[in-house]
């Protein structure tokens, strides 16, 4: 999520500056579209235009009767060249609404003009209804001024067309719709000259006054500008002056006008012939195809632009999702390793280091150290995925020799606690044989009595130097090969621990163990019984109760009433009694934890603390596998439930009262053992609770 935090960043700035750019561009082909319809309401006044001079033309004709020296108008009648206007000025009404606010704002003022059509055509009527001298020449003085009138409808549309022009921005399209107007002007410049010319010329006797030569010379000047601005149109429009402009026709006029204006005279019908050339002399369909190519441009440029715009935004899009993908492809190059990483890594540290671990630290005593072969994170990436992925593999290599080195280390001290051991129980044993041999000949009381307090402080010292084999692994040297007695038991333990007078054996039902385990046994309680000694007041005994369990094994109980120990010291202790806990690793005072777990895991014996009932002491209960009761001499229990829930109410509930086992008084010593010190710093001398070993 970070990294794709990260890319969004540059993917956000892609798609604004996108976003703009298919904004700009988007405007621009708004406003190509926008001149492309000015350029169009440019041209499209032209159809207008023509009906306009067509129906001026023909009240020109038929108001002097003009066709009487050879003179003819394209519409036939008023009615049809009327409606011909009409038609056309609707047309254009609607083709302007098309166009855009731009148009309709130019061509306001020349449409709001031709609202006084209706009047000339009024007037025009009128005339030839009341006047006398209607269709002949004598009705000039009414005619010319409708002429004049009319043409002051159709300039307007010349002037709006220069307005509409001006705002066009392309070269191209401007210069058409120029050519176009150009066209147009060129258009009524030709019919006022020839009318002129024939009226001047002909019918007045001829271009002589100063006025008629100013007149004549500025339209000629108008006209030799405009026939040079059309003849070199530049490209796109040059081909179609190349095939539709009239040059003879403009040349012949011209020559014709300027003779006429220098004075030479000319026949009637000769300066009829340009009247009657079908177009204007080829001028009107120049227009026309000036006009169509004008559209033709406007089209490319608005299919140019809408191609552009529309490639603009594939672009845009591609980049789009080129640069999603490209950030997707990315993040997952970086994120799959780092998945894999970060799966291996757990797989690592969950399972493969801590099994490597234990592998190495519980190799057997008296074998070599090996190191296990562990698979090696891996990853495809070369960048510092792979480095971290490097730093794990030695963090890895790195935990197994530590390992290593802590099963070498502890493997040395298993070797000096055997070194140990075994010397202080030879020692021992050779002690304890020797105060045998001096017991057998002693005869004094007193002497005796101090060689038995020196036997049980010789035997409590066997019990530590055994210790010190326990916890290096070695089997117990004193194993008994027949079965032994629980009673048995509990009197050799109580041999091994002080001031044992204190011990109370209440309610332990008769049982037999095998004597594999029976050495380990009266180990392990002899630890719990010091334990429970040491931290109970001098005035309170400590009882040892004993019953069969309903699955066939044994459960035996080391009950005290001392100061009692907090839940979470009872769970620490719990742990290192259950063996999940390496005695390196603890401060010394817990060794006797160690020892009675070990002892207890040789045979799967269950062991654990817990408070003793009514919230004051501890209770220690040794639960005994099936499996280390010899069943021949297994007596029947005498009733059900387990001895715990019996424990803190000094053997009631169905757990015999018995005064002792096999000679053991109830609260009192054992026969023979004197009460003794004891020795402190070694398991088995001290406590389990917090606690000297």
């Amino acid at each position: 999520m970070k990294l794709a935090a990260a890319l969004a960043i540059p993917l956000v700035a892609l798609l604004v500056v996108t976003l703009v750019e298919v904004v700009s561009i988007s405007r621009q082909v708004d406003e190509i579209h926008d001149e492309t319809q000015l350029a169009r309401a440019a041209v499209g006044p032209s159809g207008l235009i023509t009906r306009l001079q067509d129906e001026r033309t023909w009240a020109a004709v038929e108001l002097v009767g003009s066709e009487q020296y050879g003179i003819w108008a394209r519409t036939p009648d008023y009615a049809q060249s009327r409606a011909a206007t009409d038609e056309a000025i609707t047309s254009f009404r609607e083709e302007i609404t098309r166009r855009g606010d731009a148009a309709v704002e130019a061509y306001a003022p020349a449409l709001d003009a031709l609202e006084g059509i209706a009047q000339i055509r009024a007037d025009i009527d009128g005339n030839r209804a009341n006047h006398p001298d209607w269709h002949t020449s004598a009705n000039r003085a009414f005619a010319d001024p409708m002429y004049i009138r009319y043409t002051e409808l159709i300039r307007p549309f010349f002037d709006a067309t220069d307005a509409v022009i001006l705002s066009i921005d392309d070269p191209e399209l401007r210069r058409g719709a120029e050519l176009v107007n150009v066209t147009s002007r060129h258009i009524e410049l030709f019919s006022d000259m020839a009318r002129h010319a024939l009226i001047s010329g002909s019918l007045d006797g001829g271009i002589t006054t100063r006025e008629q030569i100013d007149a004549a010379v500025g339209r000629m000047v108008a006209w030799q500008e405009g026939s040079g601005t059309l003849a070199r149109a530049e490209a796109p429009y040059d081909r179609v002056v190349a095939q539709h402009y009239p040059h003879e026709f403009m040349a012949a006029f011209t020559q014709m006008y300027d003779s006429e204006i220098r004075g030479q005279t000319f026949e009637l019908g000769q300066l009829f012939a340009p009247l009657q050339e079908p177009e204007s002399g080829g001028l009107q369909g120049f227009r026309v195809a000036l006009a169509r190519e004008v559209n033709a441009v406007a089209d490319d440029l608005s299919a140019s632009a809408a191609t552009r715009e529309r490639m603009f935004l594939a672009l845009a899009l591609t980049a789009l999702v080129l640069g999603v993908l490209l950030a997707w492809l990315v993040s997952r190059s970086i994120t799959r390793p780092l998945r894999s990483l970060t799966a291996q890594a757990k797989e690592m540290a969950r399972h493969r280091l801590p099994a490597a671990v234990l592998d190495v630290l519980h190799t057997p005593l008296g074998e070599d150290v090996r190191v296990p072969q562990v698979a090696p994170v891996a990853v495809t990436a070369r960048d510092e995925v792979s480095e971290v992925a490097s730093a794990l593999n030695r963090v890895q290599d790195t935990a197994l020799d530590l390992a290593v080195e802590q099963a070498v280390l502890r493997r040395n001290i298993a070797d000096s606690f055997v070194n140990l051991g075994r010397r202080n129980q030879n020692l021992l044993v050779r002690q304890l044989d020797f105060i045998t041999s001096l017991e057998t000949v002693e005869t004094d009381p007193d002497s005796l009595s101090n060689l038995f307090r020196l036997d049980h402080l010789a035997t409590r010292m066997r019990r530590n130097a055994e210790s010190l084999l326990v916890l290096a692994g070695i089997e117990p040297p004193r194993q008994w090969a027949a079965p032994v007695r629980i009673s048995d038991v509990v009197r050799a333990s109580l041999g091994e621990v002080e001031d044992y007078q204190r011990v109370a054996v209440r309610g332990v039902e008769p049982a037999t163990i095998l004597g594999s385990a029976a050495s380990d046994l009266a180990h392990l309680l002899a630890e719990l019984i010091e334990n429970a000694l040491t931290f109970s007041p001098p005035d309170m005994a400590v009882d040892i109760r004993g019953r069969t369990t309903a699955g066939g094994g044994y459960t035996l109980g080391v009950i005290d009433g001392g100061q009692g120990m907090a839940i979470d010291a009872i769970d620490a202790a719990n742990r290192r009694l259950a063996g999940q806990e390496s005695f390196t690793v603890a401060p010394s005072k817990y060794l006797g934890h160690y020892v009675a777990g070990n002892l207890a895991a040789r045979h799967g014996i269950g062991l654990r603390l817990a408070p003793s009932t009514g919230g004051r002491g501890v209770t220690a209960t040794v639960d005994l596998p099936a499996e280390l009761i010899h069943r021949d001499a297994l007596e029947p229990p005498s009733g059900g439930g387990h001895w715990s829930a019996q424990l803190g109410a000094g053997g009631g509930g169905g757990l015999p009262r018995a005064g002792g086992v096999q000679g053991l008084p109830v609260a009192g010593g054992v026969q023979g053992l004197p009460g003794a010190g004891g020795v402190q710093g070694l398991p088995g001398a001290g406590g389990m609770r917090g606690l000297p070993a």
